[in-house]
């Protein structure tokens, strides 16, 4: 099943055309996707213009809306993400992360999407220079590079990943945050999760709307931030955690006296025997390594 997430506001807001979207999804959902397809929307209780709950009804396939606060606006949208992301049907295995500005157009993505097996990974139809960012992404010349180098993009995310990492990266941007995770797990692991596909939507507006002044010095757009150098250390973690569970799996389950032997034979049968000298050595030399760091 796929969670489509976003927050909508109609009033004060000329970008948003909410109806087109919905409509854009009747026209390119198959009605035999229909049921693996959720749409949770928030909207602000201050917006007097948002859409009833009986015109949402009309349409043939699951909406739910979460109404409350605005808060910051723009600059809330991750608390409102993370809050829908916890509200989504337990049997959901993507979330597609989106606007209220965007469209659909092309049909058959629903089942492309659910055709893939990765417990962990980040779609795009655009695949960004992820290596050549490595070791000096933090730069600041070179951070205005990799924030865009996606393009116009409603990324596409397995929920795994998202319940590994928490959050959606402390700012509102979803897009800056994957990226700059993808960037991370390759410089430091070599792992690269992201996948591409055939574009299957499209953005009808709302650019350059991220840099309205906000108390979160960690936010990031294609123009600033992050001002909080501590973001990248955060994000770090986050692929620490990626990696470790893609080491050892995400079962959750209690460790018994079996565990230990079970998982050492796994590790040694991962890779042909042959390598599990270099293997043995590397890991000694890691390990004392980080005795004497």
């Amino acid at each position: 099943m796929i969670s489509v997430l976003f927050c909508s506001r109609l009033k004060d807001n000329p970008a948003s055309n909410l109806p087109a979207f919905l409509d854009s999804a009747v026209a390119h959902i198959a009605p035999h996707e229909r049921e693996n397809i959720e749409f949770l929307i928030k909207f602000d209780d201050d917006d007097d213009q948002r859409p009833s709950e009986r015109f949402l009804a009309r349409y043939p396939f699951t909406i739910r809306t979460f109404t409350y606060g605005r808060a910051e606006g723009r600059h809330s949208l991750h608390h409102a993400q993370e809050y829908m992301f916890a509200q989504r049907d337990p049997r959901s295995r993507f979330c597609l992360m989106t606007a209220d500005d965007f469209v659909f157009t092309r049909s058959g993505f629903v089942s492309e999407i659910l055709e893939v097996k990765d417990e962990f990974c980040i779609m795009c139809y655009r695949r960004p220079p992820i290596e050549s960012y490595a070791g000096v992404y933090e730069q600041e010349e070179v951070v205005r590079r990799w924030v865009v180098s996606f393009g116009e993009w409603s990324p596409v995310i397995s929920s795994r990943l998202i319940e590994v990492c928490q959050n959606f990266g402390w700012q509102s941007n979803v897009d800056s945050w994957l990226m700059g995770l993808q960037v991370v797990l390759y410089d430091l692991y070599k792992i690269i999760l992201w996948k591409t596909h055939d574009p299957f939507y499209a953005r009808h507006g709302g650019h350059g709307l991220g840099d309205t002044p906000t108390y979160n010095n960690m936010e990031l757009t294609g123009m600033s931030g992050p001002h909080n150098k501590y973001w990248f250390e955060l994000l770090r973690r986050q692929a620490r955690n990626i990696y470790l569970n893609m080491e050892h799996g995400t079962d959750l389950h209690r460790l018994t006296w079996g565990t230990g032997p079970r998982r050492l034979w796994r590790k040694v049968r991962a890779q042909p025997m042959r390598r599990l000298p270099i293997r043995v050595i590397r890991k000694l030399a890691h390990t004392v390594g980080g005795i004497f760091a």
